[in-house]
């Protein structure tokens, strides 16, 4: 099918308003963002001249040409059998267990392997408000670490359950393994995070224009030149923790997006935690909050996974 043109003539009323304005508002089919998309995206034409600039000022008595591109069919999730322990369920939301290695949902450029499609699989009622691809997700977890994920079934369950991750009163806790002995117990890390301006794929804390985030933290124990160390975070920024623990020197192990690090040590239990590892040693170990709709106290611990059994015992989280 051949790209859509609408020809178009401003008008005396026409005069000075912005281009993404009027052609928001003369045709109906597009938003004042797809407008301004086509724009920059050299889909118009003014006095038969490709004009990119949203911001200009039309006049009255010009052609205005638009070059509408046939949209791309929406990308659609298919069942995919993926092992997806369910700690929790009833009728309003569940608790998956994810592992490492799986991402938390599709995008439009990787549709597969996701908690999504192994919660098609089972046939899971699922929330379908927003966006397709993210159906049932109220907050995610990296793919390459494991842990908790709340997974919204309907959809009031999902609107409050957004409200509450925005009032931070969802509390998680995370177990990370990182390089380097911490030389405080325990403490707060507040920073402001931001995207790298240089590598797109990272975070950084080392800016003055980001957002807020904080961290409370408690050293679980030293071993050989890592750190078992229990995270809190207050906020949910993209790669909080593997952000702030990097820019504080103490990057999580295997994390090679934040460290250049090598995984290599002399401690045979850190050795054969590395062999165990499927992922990040990060894993997001518990979680609590009310039940968006009953309002009953709801609290989830994940079991260890066989990587931090190397390191630690339940009994000393106490």
């Amino acid at each position: 099918m051949a790209p859509k043109h609408d020809d178009l003539l401003t008008g005396a009323e026409d005069q000075g308003k912005r281009l993404d304005i009027f052609l928001a508002g003369k045709l109906p089919s597009i938003s004042r963002e797809r407008a301004k998309s086509l724009i920059t995206g050299g889909r118009v034409w003014v006095g038969g001249t490709i004009l990119q600039k949203p911001d200009y000022r039309v006049k009255a008595h010009e052609q205005i040409r638009v070059d509408q591109p046939e949209e791309t069919p929406a990308a659609v999730p298919q069942p995919e059998t993926i092992r997806l322990p369910i700690l929790f369920e009833d009728k309003h939301l569940m608790i998956v267990n994810k592992p490492a290695g799986v991402a938390t949902h599709p995008t439009p450029s990787a549709l597969h392997n996701t908690v999504l499609n192994g919660l098609l699989s089972m046939n899971k009622t699922l929330s379908d408000m927003g966006d397709p691809l993210r159906r049932g997700i109220v907050h995610r977890l990296d793919k390459q670490t494991c842990g908790l994920l709340i997974i919204a079934k309907t959809n009031e369950a999902h609107l409050n359950l957004l409200q509450m991750f925005k009032q931070r009163t969802i509390h998680k806790t995370y177990i990370a393994v990182t390089y380097n002995a911490f030389t405080e117990q325990a403490g707060l890390i507040d920073t402001v995070i931001a995207r790298h301006p240089v590598d797109r794929k990272r975070m950084t804390t080392k800016t003055t224009r980001g957002r807020q985030a904080l961290t409370s933290f408690r050293v679980l124990k030293t071993v050989n030149k890592a750190t078992v160390v229990e995270l809190f975070p207050k906020t949910g920024r993209t790669h909080q923790l593997r952000t702030q623990l990097s820019d504080m020197g103490y990057p999580i192990v295997n994390d090679t997006l934040y460290s250049r690090m090598k995984p290599v040590f002399r401690d045979l239990k850190l050795q054969k935690m590395v062999l165990l590892l499927d992922g990040i040693a990060l894993f997001a170990y518990a979680i609590g909050f009310l039940h968006p709709v009953l309002g009953t106290p709801l609290s989830f611990t994940a079991p260890f996974p066989p990587w931090l059994h190397e390191v630690l015992s339940e009994h000393e989280l106490s």
